[in-house]
């Protein structure tokens, strides 16, 4: 079947809307009609060239949409079920799965090879040309045949347009300090940088009963819609690291926050280093943005690190059990209590995303754009 597609062909340049081919979805597999995707920072890497992946390249990863056609042997899924997707598929029998941590899914592994789970393509140019999949599931494409271990379904009453966010960044942001840390009340947080990610982070932090929450970015307007979402306190971030880490200090009792959070995934040296000096003595630092794939080592003090005895952990989609915990956060957003219509600054179509990514990289303009199929 055709399907308009936004393609990069090369890195550092604009993506090209065409008509693609999409073969029918095959054993364990979803065709999926596009509702709408979110604009997230992880295509921005690989359109930048910060990640090596083949192109050319169908990008997004962060939709939701409605079930087409069902491939053979696929049973929890029907045409017509409301689904959001994820990309991260979890099999359910490998080592981290039986651990309860399918964001680590040995099927990772097949995470950038640019196919599906057999190593095969589903979509060609309109030459007949090969395309490389996205993270499995490409939702810059009006449709999308996706492994149905991607998909998440949902009531529906849920509005896609919405929830696409909990497809990749709102799951991330939240899970990494309700899954990854687990932060509880009376907790002291600090997040660095206050965009969509952050600000999920934030919100779980204070739905979670944290009593001082700090919210530190370069951009003034991040941290007032920080406010909105639960912070308590904010900093301005000067690019002065000491200053920042003062300012902390002098907010949490000259002592540090009991977790600290780097949600930023650029210039991370500064940004590491603010979370991870702002965190108490005995507290745990959250690396949460994905920075480029050939960035050196953090800026971790071997001295302080014993010494003050913190821990820094990393944490992949917030730790989510997502077939668990996607459907945990609808139900949150659904009742009022979780905030994803305040993430979304703008509406746009798919001819408009090149648009998007102008004004992520210009950082002040929206927390997240999405792009409307319907």
């Amino acid at each position: 079947m055709k399907s308009k597609a936004a393609i990069l062909y090369e890195p550092n340049a604009p993506l090209v809307i065409e008509e693609i081919e999409i073969d029918p979805p095959q054993a364990g597999e979803l065709l999926v009609k596009m509702s709408a995707t979110g604009i997230c920072h992880s295509d921005l890497h690989v359109i930048q060239g910060d990640w090596p992946v083949p192109m050319p390249t169908v990008l997004g990863h962060e939709g939701a949409g409605v079930v087409e056609q069902v491939g053979e042997g696929v049973t929890r899924f029907n045409k017509g079920d409301h689904v959001i997707l994820t990309f991260l598929p979890a099999c359910g029998h490998c080592q981290w799965c039986h651990r309860g941590k399918p964001n680590l899914c040995d099927l990772g592994a097949l995470l950038l090879s640019g196919k599906m789970l057999d190593g095969s393509s589903r979509i060609k140019t309109a030459g007949g040309g090969e395309l490389n999949h996205w993270l499995f599931i490409s939702t810059f494409s009006e449709y999308s045949v996706v492994p149905e271990l991607s998909a998440v379904k949902v009531a529906g009453d849920v509005p896609l347009e919405k929830v696409c966010l909990l497809g990749c960044g709102a799951t991330t942001g939240f899970g990494a300090a309700w899954r990854t840390v687990q932060v509880g009340p009376g907790d002291s947080v600090l997040v660095v940088g206050a965009g969509g990610l952050g600000l999920n982070t934030i919100q779980a932090a204070a739905i979670s009963g944290a009593s001082k929450i700090i919210a530190v970015d370069i951009h003034e307007e991040k941290l007032v819609l920080a406010k909105k979402f639960g912070a308590t306190h904010t900093i301005v971030n000067n690019h002065d690291v000491t200053a920042v880490v003062g300012q902390v200090m002098e907010l949490t009792e000259g002592v540090g926050a009991d977790y600290g959070f780097e949600v930023v995934g650029e210039d991370t040296d500064e940004t590491i280093a603010i979370a991870f000096n702002g965190t108490v003595k005995g507290g745990t630092t959250v690396i949460v943005g994905v920075a480029k794939a050939d960035t050196p080592g953090i800026p971790v003090s071997p001295f302080v690190l014993p010494l003050f005895a913190k821990t820094v952990k990393g944490t992949l989609f917030g730790n989510a059990q997502f077939q668990y915990d996607i459907p945990k956060l609808v139900g949150l957003y659904m009742e009022g209590k979780m905030k994803i219509d305040e993430l979304i600054g703008q509406e746009l179509t798919l001819e408009q995303v090149n648009k998007g990514f102008d004004d992520m990289r210009a950082g002040n303009k929206v927390a997240r754009s999405v792009i409307r199929f319907d």
